[in-house]
């Protein structure tokens, strides 16, 4: 039996800030891959109205660890362990009481951008990114879609590639407002 109600996802560290940022909020995972997470916010956080999951379900290389090496990944997954992923994820909604309140783009981060409007979402949490590259371009790119006042965050802080990518964003986009890290998730309010 699956456990859609699982309580140890990435995400878990900003479900307290969702539930006191205001009623009837949307919001978006970047990087689905098992529903853990996407299904730990919409179980935890009762004032969501919608939560995206943009995920391309595409076979990956994964480079994340505390020093990024681009040349060894931690691991790598094929096609039969992507297409499991998706199908567990698809069930997991398809019997959750949350249901209704799921949308999930089937789309690489970039081709999903043009689904989502500017200034759309009351928060996003990232953690589709793979490599420094992409880190790099997530935060550029979907910066735009969070609202003024938004909650911006993303997982794997404990890597030195992710710190470096949200440290330089920040500056070259001056942006002052508090960074607060922990349990491996970085956040902010736009």
């Amino acid at each position: 039996m699956l456990d859609i109600n699982n309580q140890n996802f990435d995400a878990r560290s900003i479900v307290h800030l969702i539930n006191s940022h205001g009623n009837e909020l949307i919001g978006l995972e970047l990087g689905v891959y098992m529903g853990v997470s996407f299904m730990g916010l919409l179980n935890n956080c009762p004032n969501i109205k919608t939560l995206y999951g943009v995920d391309s379900w595409q076979p990956f290389s994964d480079y994340i660890r505390p020093i990024y090496d681009p040349k060894n990944p931690t691991m790598v997954l094929t096609e039969e362990d992507i297409e499991i992923a998706k199908f567990t994820t698809y069930i997991k909604i398809k019997y959750s009481k949350h249901k209704d309140k799921a949308i999930i783009i089937e789309k690489d981060s970039n081709d999903a951008l043009n689904d989502i409007p500017d200034n759309y979402l009351d928060f996003i949490f990232l953690d589709a990114h793979l490599t420094s590259e992409q880190i790099i371009n997530d935060l550029e790119v979907w910066y735009p879609k969070v609202k003024k006042g938004g909650i911006y965050a993303g997982h794997d802080w404990s890597c030195n590639m992710v710190q470096d990518a949200v440290f330089n964003f920040r500056k070259i986009n001056n942006i002052t407002s508090f960074l607060s890290t922990f349990d491996d998730t970085f956040i902010w309010i736009k």
